[in-house]
């Protein structure tokens, strides 16, 4: 059964599946990706289908995650997950088959790992364009525009929020896609543009209503989706040279805000740590190239955010100096 295209990114997706229990899971994490592209660089087709009985985990040769392992060999790209669905592509990795377990789950549920195949998926097709997919947050404004790092839940998205406020811009709080192009600039892209947040910082965003009320953005968090043209109208951007990266950490020791400059050998690790990068030789050394890249032509910044400067927005005029 054909269900419908989407578009993440520079990459078209075209769906089938014979139950729709398994295309509205499949389409739920496509559905991230709201940002339009203005051209797209690919297509590929992912058909998904029940199986009798789980896969067993691969090895792992060429990544090895939480929930999935990854094998690659002579182009052809597989992947398991603990739940037992499994994903397969061809060698040129256009056509995809997920097959996901129906034996071990009540009717038709389908397991939530689902969505780390469907993820492949996508970084595999952004990867062949050249392209590095970052768990990284963005602001921009003025000529400036600051990669945000941080571990999960380590404030990218609040931080981003709260300053857009101050009349920043953002391509996103997650998700970018990184290029260098042929003069060797580095380029960021937009993906989404959506918040996460979680609804204890319902507190600092008023404006926003009751989170809680949000659609969750994965079934693995308490994060709710808000959409930024909706609360924040012309805080979305589409792309951005990058120009700082910073490094952020919550503290509950200060109150306000500290910026320190991050020595320069510190800057490529600190890239390193959002993204993915599989065992693959060639393909780690594509990854570390662009990454060096942008850490040659970025200015690094360690940030210690305290929870007061959320109730004293004020406080983050100490950031904003040292970004201008």
């Amino acid at each position: 059964m054909e269900f419908g295209s989407f578009c993440c990114g520079p990459v078209a997706v075209d769906l089938a599946a014979p139950s729709p229990a398994l295309c509205d899971k499949v389409a739920e994490t496509l559905n991230l990706y709201t940002v339009v592209w203005k051209s797209l660089s690919c297509r590929v087709r992912i058909s998904v289908a029940w199986s009798d009985q789980p896969a067993p985990m691969l090895t792992g040769t060429y990544l090895t995650c939480g929930r999935m392992h990854v094998d690659r060999v002579e182009g052809r790209v597989s992947a398991s997950c603990r739940s037992g669905a499994f994903l397969t592509s061809d060698a040129e990795r256009v056509t995809w088959t997920l097959s996901v377990p129906q034996e071990s789950h009540s009717g038709e549920t389908v397991p939530e790992d689902v969505e780390d195949l469907v993820g492949l998926v996508l970084v595999t097709a952004w990867r062949d364009l050249n392209t590095v997919a970052l768990h990284a947050g963005s602001i921009s404004r003025n000529g400036t525009c600051a990669l945000l790092c941080a571990t999960s839940g380590g404030g990218k998205t609040t931080l981003t929020a709260s300053l857009i406020r101050r009349g920043w811009q953002t391509l996103g709080d997650d998700k970018l896609l990184l290029a260098v192009d042929g003069h060797g600039v580095s380029r960021l892209s937009a993906l989404i543009h959506n918040f996460n947040l979680h609804p204890r910082t319902e507190m600092w965003f008023p404006e926003i209503g009751d989170i809680s009320r949000l659609p969750r953005y994965s079934a693995w968090t308490e994060k709710r989706k808000v959409r930024i043209e909706a609360i924040w109208p012309g805080a979305a951007a589409f792309e951005g040279v990058p120009t700082h990266v910073l490094a952020i950490e919550r503290s509950n020791a200060i109150s306000d805000i500290r910026v320190a400059p991050m020595p320069k050998e510190e800057v490529l690790p600190t890239l390193l740590r959002q993204t993915v990068v599989p065992k693959d030789r060639h393909h780690a050394a594509q990854i570390m190239k662009a990454l060096a890249a942008t850490a040659r032509s970025v200015r690094g910044l360690r940030v210690t955010v305290g929870q007061e400067v959320y109730r004293h927005p004020d406080r983050l005029e100490a950031l904003e100096e040292v970004l201008h």
